[in-house]
């Protein structure tokens, strides 16, 4: 894995450097040229970005291979140099690509992309192990960039597709927030209304199929978002059998989240059910089966909601109201759909026509924690673009958010904070707000959000509130390594899992977390590939390795 890594970072950095050596030898435009060779110059910055924030000192490339003649022993070169170097070169680029609403779509270098990324970098350099606080100005410099650009915007409205599928009893409605990743999943990478909030993606093929048109272009589709990491349908038994994986897709439902994350998310924070699944798929009518849901009904009233929460020995043991709802004359009644388990009672409190508690009776046993509970950001039953072609079991054509408008929006509010002393402008403080309206259900994040909006936030809620949005796209570990975190985070983890966990499941669990904790020198760099050093003798090995 690190192996193809580091190589396929290498390898683009060699490519970016062949087309800058010859870029005026084609037949084009000047504009053309011109952009073209900022998407080289910014992707050759952000290979090396790459390689020095998760290898540390690596080998800066400047030059096509052939010029280096026979003499392949290269000296590393220190990381705050790279980053230096990433900074000019990232800079330059962004004279000269294009903005997006001249590209019309994500998946090229556009001129938002390379700003969004700077922030990122000037992040990574502000904080630790470089701690260069001056990058903090810098930082919000190119967020505000973006954001004043006037270019992209949270996608606030679900998407038209969602009225294609059956509602499902006790499965809620996907919120707006999961736009984004219905764009990835459908291979929508075009910029517009339904798509503003996309900044920079990783495009993949445009069928999951490997007999397509794509067949032979040597570029055959290996990305397994959602089939590997993504809502559990493996099993053909069932009266939807067969029909049901070809519906919506096969997986694994290999990875889960910790309690630690699901626990996170506030009462009415609809990303939680989002990212991670509060269904698996089996034979039943619409392939959908809740893991653990509260049911309200009766009572008069409606639009209750609530979330039960599960000990390690399988009992209900919390159930806290998500949402009150409205007209309530007499107190509804309380059940429980679920996957597994048994026995629990409760009743509810109402207040003032709504629903202010739920108090347990009896917990009941053999409940499912959120431990059974599959991620479920990139689900494969919105991979809807498949041209005809029957879904591959284990592979996908879904794309991946490098980089979008939340993330510009929490940089820039970080930022803020750290230049004004711990204490966010006002304007820093509607950034964040912006992240939480949407979370929230807001359908214009930019309108004040009463019970929602904050009028401040401290460092640990930017860490929080990134953790919540951001999660499973790539940035966690980079974030805890900056801010300095990441041995705290990793002990937090154990300690939620050895409160939360299924005693079966804990030592799984704790055991990347342990790794870690025991040796933080050594996991919070990659290693140096070992054949690398065999190739090149004046390259050394990584702390630990």
């Amino acid at each position: 894995t690190y192996a193809n890594f580091w190589r396929g970072c290498y390898k683009g950095i060699e490519q970016a450097n062949i087309i800058i050596e010859n870029i005026d030898i084609p037949n084009m435009s000047a504009a053309k040229r011109k952009s073209m060779l900022g998407q080289a110059i910014f992707m050759r910055a952000y290979f090396h970005y790459l390689l020095a924030s998760h290898f540390g000192d690596i080998v800066l490339k400047t030059v096509p291979t052939t010029q280096l003649g026979t003499n392949f022993r290269v000296l590393k070169t220190s990381r705050r140099e790279v980053y230096d170097f990433v900074l000019r070169e990232m800079r330059q680029a962004d004279t000269m690509v294009a903005p997006i609403t001249q590209v019309g779509h994500t998946s090229i270098v556009t001129q938002t992309a390379v700003e969004a990324i700077l922030a990122r970098v000037c992040l990574t350099m502000a904080g630790n192990p470089i701690n260069d606080a001056s990058k903090y100005q810098e930082a919000l410099f190119w967020a505000n960039k973006v954001i004043t650009s006037g270019a992209h915007r949270l996608n606030a409205t679900p998407l038209a597709i969602y009225s294609n599928f059956p509602s499902t009893p006790n499965v809620p409605a996907p919120p707006a927030y999961s736009n984004v990743f219905t764009n990835n999943m459908q291979n929508n990478v075009t910029y517009g209304a339904n798509n503003a909030e996309g900044i920079w993606d990783a495009a993949f093929l445009s069928k999951s199929n490997v007999t397509g048109a794509y067949a032979n272009t040597g570029f055959v589709v290996t990305q397994q978002l959602g089939a590997l990491m993504g809502i559990t349908n493996n099993t053909l038994s069932g009266s939807f059998g067969q029909s049901n994986i070809n519906t919506f897709g096969f997986s694994t439902g290999t990875y889960r989240s910790f309690a630690r994350l699901y626990n996170l998310y506030e009462p009415g924070d609809l990303r939680r059910d989002w990212n991670i699944s509060p269904y698996l798929f089996n034979g039943n009518t619409n392939g959908r089966a809740p893991i653990l849901s509260v049911v309200i009904t009766g009572g008069g009233g409606t639009g209750a909601t609530a979330t039960a929460r599960v000990s390690n020995a399988n009992r209900i043991t919390s159930i806290t109201v998500d949402n009150g709802g409205s007209g309530y004359t007499t107190a509804p009644t309380i059940s429980f759909v679920s996957t597994a388990g048994s026995g629990a009672t409760a009743t509810a409190v109402v207040t003032a026509g709504r629903i202010t508690a739920i108090n347990i009776v009896n917990q009941g046993s053999g409940y499912p924690t959120s431990y059974d509970r599959p991620i479920g950001k990139w689900r494969r039953e919105y991979e809807t673009n498949l041209g005809g072609v029957t879904r591959l079991n284990n592979l996908t054509s879904c794309n991946f958010p490098i980089i979008r408008y939340a993330d510009v929006l929490l940089m820039a509010a970080e930022a803020d904070l750290q230049i004004n002393g711990g204490t966010p402008s006002a304007q820093a403080v509607e950034l964040y707000n912006q992240v939480r309206r949407r979370a929230f259900g807001a359908s214009n994040p930019t309108l004040p959000m009463p019970g929602v909006d904050v009028v401040t936030f401290t460092m640990q809620d930017i860490m929080d509130e990134r953790s919540r949005e951001l999660c499973f796209e790539g940035v966690r570990r980079l974030d805890l390594i900056r801010w300095g975190t990441f041995t705290q985070v990793m002990q937090s983890i154990i300690t939620s899992n050895t409160a939360n966990a299924p005693g079966t499941l804990l030592a799984a669990a704790n055991f990347t977390a342990n790794n870690f904790v025991n040796n933080p020198v050594k996991f919070s760099l990659f290693p140096i590939p070992a054949s690398e050093i065999i190739a090149n003798n004046l390259l050394t090995q990584n702390p630990g390795w």
